[in-house]
């Protein structure tokens, strides 16, 4: 199962909230509570796919990492709200977690926090990786605008999360497939020197 996708997500977030005696949105904000000083994963998301944020949120806590999942625990009530305040808040845990796993869904694209925070991530840190949750009957990802220059995850058999370094054209228009083009999580957030950007021919040790 390389990939996750979005009703198989949801009823392992219903099932995590249930389990809980709470909603999605409650079952959050109680975790959301709950501070560390350090986090393996920012999980970068938005308040639109509260199923779906739960579900991931659980795998990723399963398989032993500590995750930071902000839900409406910045200092306004209100998350959509895009204040100093609030952002400040954000970098915060930005600056206490290993790395940020952007998780794409339909509606990512419409939150403006992500952006940010995928930006802020990028500069400071660089490990960036795209976690994408599909439609069902999509086996594959297509990564869509600048997301392409990130690496994404995929799950093994093994339930381990993979980090796979996308393709690229050269100038030519030749797609170029390195290899090896991918490397377990845990390697990645522990040798930072290699992102897994692709990279372009023509551009020594440059990575886009």
């Amino acid at each position: 199962m390389p990939f996750l996708h979005q009703d198989d997500i949801r009823e392992v977030g219903k099932e995590f909230s249930r389990s809980l005696g709470a909603t999605p949105e409650e079952a959050l904000r109680r975790l959301g509570r709950s501070r560390r000083d350090h986090y393996d994963i920012f999980l970068s998301q938005t308040t639109r796919d509260a199923e779906i944020v739960l579900g991931v949120y659980s795998i990723l806590v399963d398989m032993g990492y500590a995750v930071f999942c902000d839900w409406l625990e910045a200092p306004s009530p209100r998350r959509d709200e895009v204040t100093p305040a609030n952002a400040e808040f954000i970098r915060d845990m930005m600056r206490i977690s290993d790395t940020l796993l952007f998780l794409d869904t339909y509606n990512a694209d419409q939150s403006l926090w992500m952006c940010w925070e995928l930006g802020w991530f990028d500069g400071s840190k660089g490990l960036v990786a795209i976690l994408p949750v599909l439609p069902e009957g999509m086996r594959y990802y297509r990564q869509r605008e600048f997301l392409g220059l990130y690496p994404y995850v995929e799950v093994t058999e093994e339930r381990k999360l993979k980090i796979v370094r996308p393709n690229v054209r050269g100038p030519n228009g030749v797609m170029i497939i390195e290899a090896p083009n991918s490397r377990s999580f845990d390697a990645w957030r522990k040798h930072p020197n290699d992102p897994m950007r692709p990279r372009t021919p023509g551009y020594p040790g440059r990575q886009f």
